[in-house]
């Protein structure tokens, strides 16, 4: 371990050079030559990337310590003064400037424009990085050029984070490219094709669609393509082979043609889905199971009738297999002094086979309409089997053994179509809005089910073999009109109606299979259900715009049908009642680099089918799943606040999110486990007259270091849940009664991250967390507990010499003991790899991969909540090797054309 630091240190220190130059001067007013205090000096390398920055101090003076032998473009900027850059050469130990004057924007005969590419730029609600200000590696792909800039990092898995926030969505410029798995578009598009990357939160699509502000906004990223990048050809091919026969084999691969874009890609790996496509460091490495698994895809897009008609387009295949063993152990607390442990045992094989298509149709019908298709279809065979076996004790004594083998054959299909026109009705901006929407799914599957259990406590075996078949169906339609008008040049509104119908009907049918005996039907595990849902509503919008609020206030009122029939059961239920939700969002643009929103949504949680549905079929001898027609709606009020503020010049940034949310009345589960039989029986109920709540709060702030070669993000939050249940135990059900378990939960995390990525010697990225946990029971409370979690990543890449590099993946965590499980368990684990780029363009890279290189990882998962906790091991390879060859190729891409 000591040769592992001291390695890492040496090659930390030998990136870290320092300058011996010095630059001063002075800054004034040339109309008074007085000083200009607090004046900004900015040094830019010759990529346009910020090095150096500084004010000037109350003489109007400024100095730069330590900087390096370089050419510089040197910026003054002052407040409504005008904007200096000029090119400066260091030769000289120490450079002392003449006194630079600045003429007031108010003294300037004509108006000087200097332009000059910055690094960052705020245009209204988006953050806009110029991608020639970050440097990254030759062939490097939009991944890494995402990773690079300040406020947004990209997971081992392809996840993206934008200032504390999930993104959702990745566009190229404007569309989705293969918009079903947003990961091969940042894996592929190469960096140095693109200009500008985007980032900025839009309403959800069902907001846009129907008018109503549901309160949910997508962060999303978009890469703006160089104008000279949207026409060539482009790809890569990779080849993995390595220890314990392991090997995947990918490929992509599109062309661009202003308009015209087409893409494929195809992969085919034992490693899983996950691995097969990157084969890299820094995504998890495990590989869980025998995975099998080949994919190929498509997208087209193009413009037609003189651009009228734009199409994308997407295709996708997948065919899946693995099989597992995994082994759990669970221990929950029930109620008083009853403790219950759970030990399982399980093989399970599975298989898919799975066609997608989706489409998306926009056409501009003329200056004043346009309409929008969107097609979906999904079909998939599915496949699976499991053999398990579970042995429960309560307080030590046996309770129950379970046996039970499954096998499962079936079918999946589904399409959804989306229409929407708009139609502009005057100069004024008033407009209708009209609104289609269908979606259609079918399921079948039959499993043959063997199951044997043992009752403990009544001393009794009850044996189950049957063949169920299920039968499913669901159709959703849907419409809605919408009229939007202006009332003044800040305030707009608009009014809409909208209905709905959806039916579902599920038939399961299970045959108590008796020896060579004709199938008898068992009703009491099967179903015959139908489901109906009919919904009127009026929409109401209203808009208020000025350049520094922004509100928005809507409100849904609509009159709900709900029945639900089984002819197994006898049930036949209906149910009318109105439901209102009502959504508020302010926004106070302080100035262009701060921002403060405020939102407020109140809705109702109407009770599912599930939940209403007074029996329901069995599964297993011993849980009965029970629903509640008397379960009436709990109503949820949420709140939302968000600061964020940024320093283009400082480079810095911090983002605060804060939440709050109550429901009155919440439905919540309660459990009746009768000692007598063994048999647990779990229903629904509102616990009328108090509310479960959460309250959460996440900040993080971001602060270039180290003269601005590296980034510091430092991050933090607490989260806090406050929920019920209710249980009741014992042999005898009838005469007890049920206790209120009210269960809180308390988390507390910090941590930072450290990251300097500029293709120069050392590249590292670091992150380390701690949280604490805490968990409070008003039932059994010498089971309440906190506990000490802590993790630590760091992912280093050295650039040596002759184009060979070296990378390592280092990851810790130690997940401290509980009340119930009074062990810590720590996970460690690194992964390496050394590679050398081939060809004269660099565009073939050798390279050779080693996971689990120590053998360390712990083949353990935790998980705990309020009244419980389990851990579980599966079948897993974490060390082998990987010898692979990439190639990158690139035709015209990026290749200004002449003349």
């Amino acid at each position: 371990m000591k040769r592992i630091l001291l390695s890492l240190f040496i090659l930390t220190t030998t990136n870290i050079v320092y300058g011996q130059h010095t630059l001063s001067g002075k800054i004034i007013d040339k109309s008074d030559n007085k000083p200009l205090t607090n004046a900004s000096i900015v040094l830019l390398d010759q990529d346009s990337i910020m090095r150096h920055f500084t004010r000037a101090d109350e003489d109007g003076k400024f100095l730069f310590k330590t900087l390096a032998d370089s050419t510089y473009i040197f910026i003054v900027s002052y407040p409504k003064f005008e904007l200096v850059s000029r090119k400066i050469k260091l030769d000289n130990q120490i450079s002392n400037l003449p006194p630079i004057a600045l003429s007031s924007q108010e003294n300037l005969i004509e108006e000087v424009v200097i332009q000059q590419r910055l690094p960052i730029r705020i245009k209204g609600d988006t953050l806009e990085y110029d991608a020639g200000s970050f440097e990254t590696e030759k062939n490097a792909k939009l991944e890494d050029l995402l990773r690079r800039l300040p406020g947004l990092s990209v997971s081992g898995d392809g996840k993206i984070t934008a200032n504390g926030k999930s993104v959702s969505k990745v566009l190229i410029d404007g569309e989705e490219f293969f918009g079903y798995d947003p990961k091969i578009a940042i894996r592929n598009i190469r960096a140095d094709a693109v200009d500008k990357v985007q980032v900025y939160e839009k309403k959800s699509k069902e907001a846009e669609l129907t008018g109503i502000d549901d309160g949910v906004r997508e962060v999303t990223v978009n890469a703006v393509l160089k104008e000279e990048a949207r026409k060539g050809i482009f790809g890569n091919m990779e080849v993995l082979a390595g220890s314990k026969d392991l090997y995947t084999g990918s490929l992509f691969a599109a062309k661009f043609n202003r308009t015209e874009r087409i893409g494929i890609t195809a992969n085919t790996n034992n490693m899983g889905g996950g691995m097969g496509r990157e084969g890299g460091l820094r995504m998890n490495s495990q590989i869980t199971g025998n995975p099998l698994s080949t994919s190929v895809g498509a997208n087209y897009e193009n413009q037609f009738f003189q651009k009228k008609v734009n199409f994308n387009g997407s295709y996708n295949f997948n065919t899946n297999s693995n099989n597992n063993e995994r082994e759990s152990f669970n221990k929950q607390l029930l109620s008083g002094d009853v403790i219950q442990v759970s030990e399982s045992r399980s093989k399970t094989a599975n298989s898919s086979d799975a066609h997608g298509v989706r489409s998306e149709i926009r056409y501009k019908i003329d200056s004043t309409s346009n309409m929008e298709i969107n097609l979906g279809a999904n079909f998939a065979n599915n496949y699976s089997s499991s053999e398990s076996q579970n042995y429960t004790t309560q307080n030590g004594n046996p309770f129950s053994r379970i046996g039970d083998t499954t096998n499962t054959n079936g079918q999946t299909r589904s399409n959804d179509l989306r229409i929407n026109y708009r139609k502009r009705l005057n100069k004024r901006g008033s407009s209708i809005n009209l609104h289609f929407n269908n979606s259609y799914n079918k399921n079948y599957s039959e499993s043959i089910v063997d199951q044997t259990a043992i009752y403990y406590l009544k001393d009794d075996t009850t044996y189950i073999n049957q063949n169920r078949i299920n039968n499913s169906y669901g159709n959703n339609i849907s419409g809605q009109i919408q009229y939007s008008d202006r009332i003044s040049n800040l305030i707009n509104y608009s009014l809409g109606y909208n209905i709905s119908n959806s039916t579902n009907n599920t038939l399961l049918k299970a045959f108590n299979q008796r020896n060579n005996d004709t199938p008898v039907l068992n009703p009491e595990y099967s179903q015959d259900q139908k489901t109906g849902n009919t919904s009127h509503g009026m929409v109401v919008n209203i808009n208020y715009f000025t350049e520094k609020i922004s509100v928005n206030l809507s409100n849904r009122t609509s009159f709900r049908d709900q029945s639900l029939t089984d002819v197994y059961r006898n049930i036949d239920l209906d149910r009318t009642f109105w439901d209102n939700d009502i959504n508020m969002n302010l926004n106070y643009r302080v100035s262009n680099r701060k921002n403060v929103g405020v939102s407020y949504q109140n809705n109702f949680n109407i009770p599912s089918f599930g939940q209403l549905q007074e029996l329901q079929p069995q599964t297993n001898p011993l849980f009965i799943q029970k629903g509640n027609p008397d379960l009436k709606r709990s109503n949820n009020n949420s709140f939302r606040l968000n600061y964020h503020t940024m320093s283009l010049l400082k480079g810095t940034s911090w983002n605060m999110n804060a939440d709050v949310s109550f429901t009155t009345d919440p439905i919540v589960n309660q459990r009746i486990i009768d000692t007598a039989t063994g048999v647990t029986t779990s229903s629904y109920i509102n616990v009328i007259g108090k509310s479960s709540w959460r309250a959460g709060m996440n900040s993080n702030f971001n602060k270039p270091i180290f003269d601005r070669k590296a980034q510091l993000n430092i991050f933090g939050g607490l989260n806090y849940n406050n929920g019920f249940s209710f249980i009741k135990y014992g042999d005898d059900i009838k005469n007890q009664q049920y206790e209120l378990n009210n269960e809180q939960m308390t988390s507390l995390f910090t941590g930072i991250g450290i990251n300097e990525q500029d293709s120069k010697g050392l590249d590292y990225d670091f992150n380390w967390r701690i949280s604490a946990d805490n968990q409070r029971n008003s039932l059994q409370k010498e089971f309440n507990y906190t506990s000490f979690n802590t993790s630590a990543s760091g992912f280093f890449k050295y650039f040596l010499p002759k184009k060979f590099n070296i990378s390592s993946n280092i990851n810790y965590s130690l997940d401290g003991p509980t009340k119930f499980y009074n062990k810590s368990l720590h996970q460690f684990y690194v992964n390496a790899e050394i590679s050398k780029k081939l060809l004269k363009n660099e565009s073939l890279v050798a390279s050779i991969k080693g996971y689990d290189i120590f053998n360390t990882f712990n083949n353990v998962n935790r998980s705990s909540s309020e009244s419980s906790f389990s851990q579980s091991s599966q079948q897993m390879l974490t060390r082998y090797i990987l010898l692979g060859l990439k190639w990158d190729f690139n035709k015209n891409l990026g290749k200004k054309s002449e003349g």
